[in-house]
């Protein structure tokens, strides 16, 4: 089977119709509402995506996009990973780099992070986008002056151990102080790190861990291509 892209979805051409992204964007509003006065999220979802008609693509969007911060610590600036170590969420910013370096949606969330909706649960598998996503991910680290980098990817993944191999390999011929493995549990080993955390994932952000965003500097500085779809409530 040939390897493809990681782009738009075919039911993607939604978020070229101004009258959707509205409706979207009102459901945004409507679902940070009852999230904020602690409505279950799964029947905000569903009260909400009934109330605008939105199919299965549009409510993985607002949720995505409707993100409530309550116990989340402020973002340390990239120039803060000066001469530190960080630990970093894997397959969180491998597939949104390669969703934007693909031209999908990259979403801009309530929180003003971006985030993708490639959707992807128990199964990876390497795109045309991934040696570059690694690379570009590799090399801002060390623009940013780190003192080490820890990738960590999810183990019950599939493919987890080869994108591990890719990135060890990277590390090795460019002299990088970084180092990939695979665990079990990473988002729990995430919260618990006292190391600081590069993610964007809203659960990781809200245990209250020190992070900081690579991410969004990452897309805007070096995907000028990226597809940057707005679904912030107004």
């Amino acid at each position: 089977m040939p390897v493809r892209h990681r782009g738009l979805a075919p039911e993607d051409t939604l978020f070229f119709d101004p009258a959707r992204l509205s409706r979207m964007r009102e459901g945004v509003c409507d679902l940070l509402w009852l999230l904020q006065r602690n409505y279950s999220p799964k029947a905000s979802l569903e009260l909400v995506g009934n109330r605008y008609q939105l199919n299965t693509r549009e409510r993985l969007a607002i949720s995505r996009a409707a993100v409530v911060c309550k116990n989340r610590q402020p973002p340390l600036p990239l120039s803060a990973l000066r001469e530190r170590s960080v630990i970093i969420d894997g397959f969180n910013l491998l597939i949104t780099i390669e969703v934007a370096l693909g031209g999908g949606i990259i979403l801009k969330c309530q929180d003003d992070l971006l985030r993708d909706i490639a959707n992807i649960h128990g199964s990876y598998h390497p795109r045309i986008e991934t040696d570059n996503a690694v690379t570009l991910i590799c090399d801002t680290l060390m623009e940013s002056g780190i003192k080490r980098a820890l990738f960590l990817f999810d183990r019950p993944v599939s493919n987890s151990g080869r994108i591990v191999e890719r990135i060890n390999r990277l590390g090795y011929e460019k002299s990088y102080p970084i180092e990939a493995k695979t665990a079990d549990g990473v988002d729990r080993k995430l919260m618990d790190s006292k190391k600081i955390v590069l993610t964007n994932d809203s659960m990781i952000l809200e245990s209250g861990v020190r992070w900081s965003d690579l991410l969004t500097p990452l897309v805007h500085a070096k995907i000028p291509t990226a597809r940057i779809v707005d679904l912030r409530c107004r």
